[in-house]
């Protein structure tokens, strides 16, 4: 998975919450949506071809996306020469980690929008072809895994609209609403002992837990009356 080649992205998989100075998983907001749009990249023109043919069309008669975009609040700032477009809008994460697995493992969910931008020189139909794009995402996104990334996704819902850009013309936008769910983003219970300090070079490992091999304990010899 790349997240636009700005760093390598976290591993995803552990075994449970740390035990040896681990901090564990740390999935960001980047990752997840360097997961979709790399698996949209991957698998969305042959979805869309099949939806195509699905629909009496001719495959490859709507055009693949010649801009992808990642962004979390406006849709209108794109240049007609990237559409048809495809945009993952990500808002965060909208609901309280949930507690699951192993102690100290939370998993989160992601609200996740992906929109479908279709240029205005389709005329009329290009409301039909915003639709056909949505479909095939809402289809990649369920039933191809996240590139990657451990995820379970649903389908929210749907939207359609027109846009008015700054060049005052119209573009057909399908958007659809998705549920990213991610175990282990975090492992609260990680990380190194409490009792120890901050690390004076925070580049170097962080101390461990040390297994306990031996221990001193006084035995204090108490006289109880004992029955009779």
């Amino acid at each position: 998975m790349s997240v636009g080649g700005a760093y390598d992205p976290v591993v995803i998989g552990g075994t449970g919450p740390a035990t040896q100075a681990e901090v564990g998983p740390c999935v960001t907001g980047a990752d997840v949506e360097g997961a979709v749009l790399d698996t949209l990249r991957s698998w969305l023109p042959s979805y869309l071809s099949f939806v195509e043919g699905a629909h009496g069309l001719a495959r490859g008669s709507t055009p693949v996306p010649r801009g992808w975009a990642v962004t979390g609040r406006d849709l209108a700032k794109l240049n007609s020469d990237q559409l048809p477009c495809v945009v993952v809008m990500t808002g965060g994460i909208l609901e309280a980690p949930r507690k699951e697995g192993a102690p100290g493992c939370l998993t989160c969910r992601w609200s996740i929008n992906v929109g479908a931008i279709f240029a205005a020189a389709w005329g009329g139909k290009s409301r039909q072809h915003a639709q056909l794009y949505v479909r095939a995402i809402s289809l990649v996104m369920l039933q191809r895994p996240l590139q990657g990334i451990e995820a379970v996704v649903d389908l929210r819902g749907e939207t359609y609209d027109e846009m008015d850009f700054e060049s005052s013309r119209s573009y057909s936008a399908s958007i659809a609403n998705f549920n990213v769910d991610i175990r282990e983003v975090v492992w609260a219970q990680g990380g190194p002992p409490p009792y120890v300090a901050p690390p004076t070079d925070p580049t170097q490992p962080l101390d461990p837990w040390v297994p306990v091999t031996d221990t001193d304990v006084e035995v204090e010899h108490v006289l109880t009356d004992l029955p009779t």
